[in-house]
């Protein structure tokens, strides 16, 4: 028994490796990486990807993955036919920010990620210069907003005007949304559904050049 597992294991490790099972979660509609890609960040262009098993270090190969800015998590392992199984979870930006000449993403856990040279994930466009604390507070905001199909459908920018004034920007209608401080954003969000839900059918939003939800209990609407 003992000589068959050492010559199971010596067959196992000569094997060559020439069959790839990768998956990508499509739980996100991002597209970050591919399978050129996951192949090229494991293995150099000028090298062969024919190798023996027992030249592999499953390790080294997922910190490898892990290194990619866009990759958040993997998974490599071998079957016994010498198939390499890489399972990828990338990275999910929830927000585009642009301060200046300076452009990035960032994620649903708040963190700076870099832009893709070749795709570019449909998301809210935050527009200003942000401390790292409000940063978690946009994060928060967009997670409301992409959870509710209403806002989700109408919100499709923010900016901050100053230091405590935060503006959403809408799809439909040429006003602005002053949000004011965004702390407590849930409140006012709350009440720009139920002003939306009862009037945007029936009346004509252009007329409208703000509303404010800075305001307790109540919505303010100036009109051009």
């Amino acid at each position: 028994m003992i000589s068959l597992f050492y010559f199971s294991q010596k067959t196992h490790r000569n094997r060559t490796l020439k069959k790839f099972n990768i998956v990508i979660d499509s739980l996100f509609k991002n597209h970050f990486v591919n399978d050129k890609i996951i192949k090229n960040i494991l293995f150099s262009k000028t090298e062969k990807i024919e190798k023996k098993i027992g030249q592999l270090c499953i390790l080294k190969m997922e910190k490898k993955l892990n290194n990619y800015p866009f990759i958040k998590r993997s998974e490599v392992f071998l079957s016994v036919d010498g198939t390499m199984n890489i399972k990828i979870w990338q990275k999910e930006p929830v927000l585009r920010i642009k301060n200046g000449n300076k452009e990035y993403y960032l994620t649903k856990d708040a963190e700076n990620l870099e832009l893709s040279s070749f795709f570019s994930s449909k998301v809210i466009l935050a527009k200003g210069p942000f401390s790292k604390k409000e940063q978690k507070c946009l994060t928060n905001l967009v997670k409301f907003i992409n959870s509710d199909k209403l806002l989700k459908n109408q919100i499709i920018s923010i900016k901050k005007n100053n230091k405590n004034s935060f503006v959403l920007i809408p799809k439909i209608g040429n006003h602005h949304i002053i949000l004011g401080n965004i702390k407590d954003f849930k409140k006012k969000l709350n009440k720009l559904k139920a002003f939306y839900k009862q009037y945007l059918n029936k009346i004509d939003i252009n007329r409208y050049k703000s509303i404010d939800l800075q305001y307790k209990d109540q919505i303010v609407a100036k009109k051009r």
